[in-house]
């Protein structure tokens, strides 16, 4: 196939690079205040929580509808194709590292043990010995404004001198892990990315909205289904938000509806809670998803709540404490979707050793010798970078915490798991698509479960509660965005060196930064959160007041789920017809399904019916109208996000 160059990249350069420092210097930090901001005072709804980010799916909507007028009345601040993807890589990035699960996560950590020590708890002797006090803030005084007081814009007692000075150096030394997480984050994508998609022909759902959008705006916009969809969700949203600052006005499917009233007596109350809720975005976004997926996720929702019914009838109403073990078995498919994937990308370990001893490939076909020999090599320059930065950006994070006063043997176990539960939770998303991924499977958790808390000691377990805050529910989580940036580039045909990367570097230093300046701002004005601080600490002192060993029950339905997860991936291998996938087994369990699996329910059977008398033709078409859904609630939340800020009050939040 003939391959036409891109432009050459000099007569741009200048360009480019003002793009990129307007961009970092000027959109990012806006944008991290607004995220922040919603996401901690209520102002609107909390952007990052879901998988696809509103904020920047409205902000590239936006300039999609303005780019044509831009080109006719404006050309020379005109956006093309590759800028719009860099700057939504870019707002993607920075609105990750202030999400809802990264930023928002750590100031609430940084100062809460010494502001709340009291003798009742007595956290001070139990463990403010163990904290490096370079990482947090222990003067009461400077805490009290970013608990109790509450200035204004021009009288924000963060920018008092004093403050500021005692917040700089926690912030400094936090960043740098942050920057250290998604440099190495970066690294695994470049490795990755090649097999997934040319080889694996992963599909990437979440990636197809943002594509359409900046590759098809123009003929997207004049689909009639469209805007069908579009008017349907904002109605609904409208109204709903309109209920939430006035009552007294009606309101559509609002709030949820509680299914599991019906199951009061036993063995039946041990379904739990049951919502049913209505959230068009989710239906949207799981009109994307394989069939066997969102068919999985919604199967083993109820999966897990049966198996609660049954366990609690057969143990006579005394069911087995913890049973039926999902965080335990969800860990162990996690592991087996790990395993499975490192096996499959065997043979791109192979090219990364060719691209450190200069053996090259042999190409097969002679018309496409020189390009594919070209591609060759830059795919191995990437690698050589991917496998640097994963050394150097984990080297730090070890340093880091051994300066701290973490072993090294604990912390290398720690990273492991995390960066290895990262991918899984980056695997997951690219293949699944699921609308909103929150897998509380924190690291710290699998090593006490595993090695028990003598074995780790008090100091690596008090900087654990510190570390908490990029390991919880990684519904924030870069990694995955990273990776989609890599899908957005190879389908519009645009080179994955040089500015995307560069991009997302400046993304992740600049928006650090911002999103420190963001949090503290926004905390000194409207009031700090202390969640999670309460439930981390109060966990800390249980760790170090009751002291336990390895978690062997645990262990075993952790191999339980491993086995489970390996054989659902071996029997997709052998069957095409098998309908169950480990993903949906792991998302089954998740807190999240709780107030998404009707939706997805909805979306599924949608799908199914479109597909099986309309077929592919019908599926198409159709798929505009469910851009639409999602395209009308997140400009609605948006909406209000602004109004929120403006106004200074809470607004419509529908998830």
């Amino acid at each position: 196939m003939h391959h036409t160059p891109n432009p050459p990249a000099k007569p741009n350069l200048t360009a480019q690079i003002c793009k990129l420092l307007f961009i970092g210097l000027i959109v990012l930090p806006i944008n991290s205040l607004w995220v922040v901001d919603t996401g901690i005072t209520g102002h609107g709804v909390n952007f990052t929580r879901v998988s696809l980010f509103m904020n920047a799916i409205f902000l590239i909507f936006v300039l999609s509808l303005i780019s044509p007028w831009l080109k006719c009345y404006v050309p020379r601040f005109a956006l093309d194709s590759s800028d719009m993807v860099l700057i939504y890589v870019m707002l993607c990035v920075s609105s990750a590292i202030a999400g809802h699960d990264m930023i928002q996560r750590l100031f609430p950590l940084i100062g809460h043990a010494f502001y709340f020590a009291a003798p009742e708890n007595e956290w001070q002797e139990l463990f403010h010995r163990y904290v490096p006090y370079w990482l947090v803030v222990t003067d009461k005084s400077v805490l009290a404004g970013y608990y109790k007081d509450r200035g204004t814009f021009y009288d924000n007692t963060f920018y008092v001198a004093e403050y500021f000075n005692a917040w700089l150096i926690p912030c400094l030394a936090w960043c740098t892990v942050i920057i250290a997480l998604l440099i190495c984050m970066l690294g695994i994508n470049l490795l990755v990315r090649k097999h997934w998609t040319a080889h694996e022909r992963l599909t990437y759902p979440l990636a197809q909205i943002p594509l359409d959008i900046i590759n098809n705006g123009p003929r997207l916009f004049k689909t009639r289904l469209i805007w069908i969809g579009f008017a349907l969700s904002v109605a609904f949203n409208l109204i709903n938000g309109i209920h939430t600052l006035f009552p007294v006005a009606p309101s559509i499917f609002y709030g949820r509806y509680l299914l599991s009233q019906y199951f009061t007596a036993k063995p039946w109350n041990a379904l739990g809670w049951i919502p049913i809720e209505f959230h068009p975005f989710a239906i949207g976004l799981a009109f994307f998803m394989p069939l066997d997926l969102s068919f999985s996720c919604w199967f083993f929702y109820w999966f897990w709540r049966i198996e609660r019914v049954v366990g609690t009838t057969f143990s006579g109403g005394s069911m087995l404490a913890g049973f039926p073990f999902t965080w335990e078995q969800s860990i162990g498919t996690c592991a087996a979707i790990l395993f499975m994937t490192l096996w499959g990308l065997r043979f791109t370990g192979r090219e990364i050793l060719q691209s450190f001893f200069g053996m090259r490939t042999t190409t097969q076909s002679i018309g496409d010798q020189r390009h594919e020999i070209m591609e060759n090599r830059a795919e191995m320059r990437r690698y050589r970078w991917a496998v640097f930065s994963i050394f150097a950006s984990v080297s730090y994070l070890i340093g880091f915490c051994y300066v701290a006063g973490m072993s090294v043997w604990v912390s290398g176990v720690f990273f492991l798991i995390f960066f290895g539960l990262s991918t899984v939770v980056t695997r997951i998303r690219v293949e699944a698509g699921y609308p909103m991924h929150d897998f509380a499977f924190r690291p710290e958790d699998i090593v006490v479960t595993g090695f028990g808390t003598q074995a780790v000691g008090p100091t690596s377990l008090t900087l654990f509660s510190y570390l908490h805050f990029f390991t919880y529910a990684h519904r924030s989580n870069p990694q995955p965005h990273q990776l989609e940036a890599f899908r957005l580039a190879d389908r519009m045909n645009l080179s994955i060196n040089g500015m995307l990367i560069a991009g997302i570097l400046i993304a992740t230093v600049v928006g650090s930064i911002a999103a420190c300046w963001a949090y503290l701002h926004t905390a000194y004005q409207y009031q700090g959160s202390t969640w999670p601080g309460w439930p981390i600490f109060n966990r800390l002192q249980n760790w170090l007041s009751y002291p336990r060993g390895t978690d062997v029950k645990s262990l075993i339905f952790m191999g339980g789920g491993f086995g489970i997860g390996l054989g659902f991936l071996i029997m997709r291998r052998l069957f095409i017809w098998w309908p169950f996938h480990p993903a949906g087994y792991v998302i089954g369990g998740t807190w999240s399904l709780n107030l998404l699996w009707f939706s997805i329910f909805i979306s599924w059977l949608t799908k199914l019916i479109i597909l099986r008398f309309g077929g592919l033709k019908l599926y198409r078409q159709a798929s505009a109208f469910f851009i639409g859904l999602v395209l009308g609630e997140f400009v609605t939340a948006s909406f209000w996000g602004v109004i929120g800020t403006i106004l200074g009050q809470a607004t419509y939040r529908f998830i």
